[in-house]
């Protein structure tokens, strides 16, 4: 009785550890904390973001990559989705945090959902957020879920006041690939939102899904598909507007400056496979 007692207490006290994740999250013109945690500036520019997503049941590689990601100090990380294989898998949901801990000590930490965080029962719980925003200082960042429906998505971005901002915008699902999803329905419908995007001068769209490395320009705006962060990899066939593009486990290192915004591709093993700078009308 004593030792199931004592079993029972140590279940309850996992659960409640589980349940209170420290994670800073920017939110709106402010941010929100979930969990414990102690207060921590709002960041300014220049500042150094990271961007990545497709973690899943990868935690080797994924272990490696937040190693990597930690020598840069970044005051943001975006992860864009499937941070886990099974969303109602609590033990994942666990080495999940356990891995990026040491990131989210100190940086804001931007979750994105992504279809494999279906069933959302711990996403709910640990984050809650869905269609948000963020602003620092002259940006404007945009999460998006799709699942919550496309016309949804675009009413939420036309909500938004974006006058003398300059949006970011985040998502699962991309809007082009060369990956085995850009045939697929869900990335055909999102499309649209290439219109929308022209209409309100996005200079540059972050998506993952496709386990690999693209960056893809098209009238202007530049997408990035940074799906590298642990999952089994996937195969990349050229298509139009597809500049460069590689099948490597990567992260996306974003410098933000009033003027431009700085990108390197870097691949676990620590090589740069791919850099670029997109320029920005800066309201200062």
């Amino acid at each position: 009785m004593k030792r199931s007692a004592l079993v029972l207490i140590l279940l309850i006290s996992g659960v409640c550890l589980f349940s209170q994740i420290a994670t800073k999250i920017l939110f709106e013109d402010g941010w929100k904390i979930f969990g414990e945690e102690n207060f921590v500036e709002k960041p300014s520019l220049p500042l150094t973001m990271i961007v990545y997503g497709d973690s899943r049941w990868g935690n080797q590689t994924h272990r490696k990559l937040v190693e990597l990601m930690d020598e840069y100090r970044p005051a943001i990380v975006v992860h864009l989705g499937d941070m886990v294989n099974s969303g109602d898998n609590e033990k994942e949901w666990e080495i999940f945090f356990e891995i990026t801990a040491p990131l989210r000590s100190y940086a804001f930490f931007q979750p994105v959902k992504g279809n494999h965080e279906k069933p959302d029962v711990y996403y709910r719980r640990h984050f809650g957020l869905y269609n948000y925003w963020a602003k620092v200082e002259d940006y404007v960042f945009i999460f998006l879920d799709p699942d919550t429906g496309v016309k949804r998505c675009e009413n939420f971005i036309r909500s938004i006041d974006l006058s003398g901002k300059i949006p970011i915008v985040f998502l699962h699902y991309p809007i082009f690939s060369g990956g085995p999803h850009g045939r697929t329905q869900t990335v055909k419908n999102l499309q649209v939102l290439h219109d929308v995007f022209r209409e309100l001068n996005v200079p540059i769209v972050f998506s993952s899904h496709d386990h690999n490395y693209q960056r893809i320009v098209k009238d202007g705006i530049t997408y990035i598909v940074t799906g590298g962060g642990g999952a089994p990899l996937y195969r990349l066939d050229p298509i139009e507007g597809l500049l460069v593009g590689a099948v490597v486990h990567h992260f996306v290192k974003v410098n933000l400056h009033r003027d431009r915004i700085e990108c390197e591709a870097i691949s676990v093993n620590g090589e740069i496979i791919d850099s670029f700078t997109v320029s920005v009308r800066s309201s200062s």
